[in-house]
């Protein structure tokens, strides 16, 4: 296996990961909800949970046809991102605007949430787009959609909080969320170390698209300015 291949295995690997992510976060609040919440899902947040589904679906899948050599179909598949993107930042902003408008203090926790994700919408528009500029560079390629995706997977991770094996709740949603995806930066620097001996630049890019959102977003939320901004306070 050339190193091209052994590249893509990993980064389809990563990204079944990430879907494993999303799919057991939300399995209790989503995809599975009609065995654990009797009240049916508002259409804005069935949108939202479709659209980030197909988006980590559409990726893997992307990866997988690279590796059995599918190229042209892989070029073809790939104009069905544009609209998943749009559906996941369009969703991802009404949900979160949802959310705010029912928030009645500073100090509440899903302060975090809320700005941590309108961070992470923004960050994943900036690295999908550099993701689709660097296409013809495979690693910096990978690394970008990689980041792209880990950037916005934090409230997948949050709702193991909300797990009754867990049963932490809100207050502790937000580590799980940092944890999460701090873990899984530190995973993308180890394999860049192992295999290259050094941190790849498309890597260092990647990182700083997911750790500014993540300290951006606390900041506001935690100085009550996000709170502010959004209630005209």
């Amino acid at each position: 296996m050339n190193a091209r291949s052994k590249e893509t295995r990993i980064f389809l690997l990563a990204h079944l990961f990430l879907l494993s992510v999303v799919l057991i976060g939300f399995g209790r609040t989503f995809y599975l909800r009609h065995l654990f919440i009797a009240r049916p899902l508002p259409l804005v947040l069935l949108l939202h949970g479709i659209a980030l589904t197909a988006w980590y679906g559409l990726v893997a899948l992307q990866g997988a046809m690279v590796l059995k050599g599918a190229r042209e179909w892989h070029g073809r598949i790939a104009w069905l991102a544009a609209p998943v993107i749009v559906c996941v930042i369009y969703s991802g902003i009404q949900v979160n605007w949802n959310v705010a408008r029912q928030i009645t203090s500073a100090g509440d926790p899903e302060n975090m949430f809320v700005w941590g994700n309108f961070m992470s919408l923004a960050s994943f528009a900036i690295l999908v787009g550099a993701g689709v500029k660097l296409r013809h560079r495979f690693m910096a390629h990978h690394r970008m959609i990689f980041f792209a995706s880990l950037a916005i997977v934090g409230p997948a991770f949050a709702r193991f909080a909300f797990w009754p094996v867990v049963g932490l709740g809100v207050g502790a949603a937000p580590l799980f969320a940092i944890a999460g995806m701090l873990a899984l930066v530190a995973l993308a620097i180890g394999y860049d170390v192992a295999v290259f001996r050094r941190v790849q630049a498309a890597t260092l890019g990647g990182l700083a698209g997911v750790i500014v959102p993540l300290v951006a977003g606390t900041a506001v939320a935690i100085s009550g300015v996000g709170y502010a901004l959004l209630h005209g306070a």
